[in-house]
């Protein structure tokens, strides 16, 4: 599976990825208070991981960074550790950062406007965000309390925040702001305005791209 191979057939692997991720995104604050949580965490993540490298194509050069991502996850969930897991949070961020843009590549270079290219666009605006939440879990890691996290976003029984920064940067993405979790410093409030720019630019530029191409496509 490839970004070069026809739209044909790299349709589902974008549409599958997309709804893999609104599932993901869904599901994860359906289940946060449930004991099975984590497991189910965890096997939702992988398949998105699994998805996105579909997604992206299953190449010698995609796998140098898919690899590595699979080993650190399984040393940070066997030994834990604050090492062990921001190294794991790291690459998972690199991993998708890098999918993220050889989809907004794929998706410029369009010659026309199909399921394909719409599929791609906003599989790439989602991956943002999702790219953007392991970099928040990586500044809370390392810098605890970088955030204002109500606690009943935190999940037990260690106050893993990963759900409230994973909403945080899918509302910061989008602008909404409702301002139940905020920065609090200024290494967390440079992320955040990062991500706002990007989604603003992003929207923009795909827009006007599409649009464009839509236009050319009139007879």
């Amino acid at each position: 599976m490839s970004l070069s191979e026809p739209r044909d057939k790299r349709l589902p692997a974008f549409l599958t990825l997309l709804v893999t991720i609104i599932a993901g995104v869904m599901l994860a604050p359906i289940l946060a208070p449930d004991t099975a949580h984590l497991v189910v965490g965890r096997a939702l993540s992988a398949v998105i991981l699994l998805t996105a490298l579909w997604a992206a194509g299953v190449r010698p050069s995609r796998l140098l960074f898919f690899v590595p991502l699979v080993v650190a996850y399984f040393v940070a969930h066997h030994m834990g550790g604050r090492l062990a897991v921001t190294v794991a949070l790291s690459l998972r961020a690199v991993f998708f950062a890098y999918t993220t843009v050889l989809i907004v590549l794929h998706t410029l270079r369009a010659r026309t406007v199909t399921g394909d290219t719409i599929a791609g666009a906003a599989c790439a605006y989602a991956l943002t965000a999702v790219t953007w939440a392991n970099l928040y879990q990586i500044l809370e890691l390392l810098r605890p309390g970088s955030f204002q996290i109500p606690p009943s976003w935190l999940l037990p029984p260690s106050g893993d925040p990963s759900i409230a920064l994973q909403y945080f940067s899918f509302i910061t993405l989008t602008t909404v702001g409702y301002g139940d979790i905020v920065p609090l410093n200024p290494r967390a409030g440079g992320l955040c305005i990062a991500e706002a720019v990007v989604g603003q630019l992003y929207v923009a530029i795909m827009i006007a791209r599409l649009v464009g191409l839509q236009l050319v496509q009139r007879p």
